[in-house]
């Protein structure tokens, strides 16, 4: 599992739907920076957290990575402290069936769209935490960007492109993806990402005999 974290260093969280071996379906998430081979569970047919007397309790259990590296081995919290049950009736084995992806706390939805001046359009700057900025020209879609944001884009990953380089490198056929619209260009992301990596050096060129 990657390690991603927050710019306030707390680890990005990943969530799962995991299966145990019974057939129960669970949710489940990953913390690999401070819990590495480790899920926390509960169960899909229940809440995640519970009141109990005046307090909140999280119903999430811990799950061990097992030998092999498929499953992971734990119980679920509905299964705690029942007198009656047996070790290996409590015991389960878990496997994830589908990776939820990502969880963006609400802390930090309302950080990226606070300062959006269209609030819900997230334009080309949400690659590098910038919400906002013009709104789309006729025939965009959401991963492209006009010649303008294009240049900002370069600029805000330390690299040097004008407007006039980037529609000549989009006419010449350097950005894969790019296509004019009217008299301008839009410029894709993979496209302009592919041409900053490899567009032609400046300078005299060698012949090659």
């Amino acid at each position: 599992m990657k390690e991603y974290t927050w710019p306030n260093n707390k680890p990005v969280i990943r969530q799962y739907v995991v299966i145990d071996d019974r057939g129960r379906l669970g949710i489940a998430y990953s913390d690999p920076i401070y819990h590495p081979d480790v899920l926390f569970a509960h169960p899909a047919d229940g809440p995640s957290i519970k009141e109990c007397g005046g307090s909140i309790v999280m119903l999430d259990t811990v799950w061990h990575l097992q030998a092999g590296g498929s499953s992971y081995s734990g119980q679920w919290a509905d299964y705690v402290n029942k007198p009656d049950a047996k070790l290996e009736d409590m015991r389960r084995q878990i496997i994830i069936v589908d990776d939820i992806g990502y969880l963006l706390p609400d802390s930090w939805a309302d950080r990226i769209f606070a300062d959006s001046d269209q609030p819900g359009y997230w334009d080309y700057g949400a690659t590098i935490g910038k919400i906002g900025g013009e709104q789309p020209v006729k025939g965009q879609i959401h991963n492209e960007m006009t010649v303008g944001q294009a240049e900002n884009y370069a600029h805000e990953v330390g690299e040097k492109a004008t407007a006039r380089g980037i529609r000549l490198a989009a006419k010449n056929g350097y950005i894969p993806g790019a296509r004019k619209i009217g008299r301008d260009w839009l410029i894709p992301y993979d496209g302009m990402n592919h041409y900053l990596d490899n567009r032609p050096k400046p300078g005299r060129k060698t012949d090659v005999r």
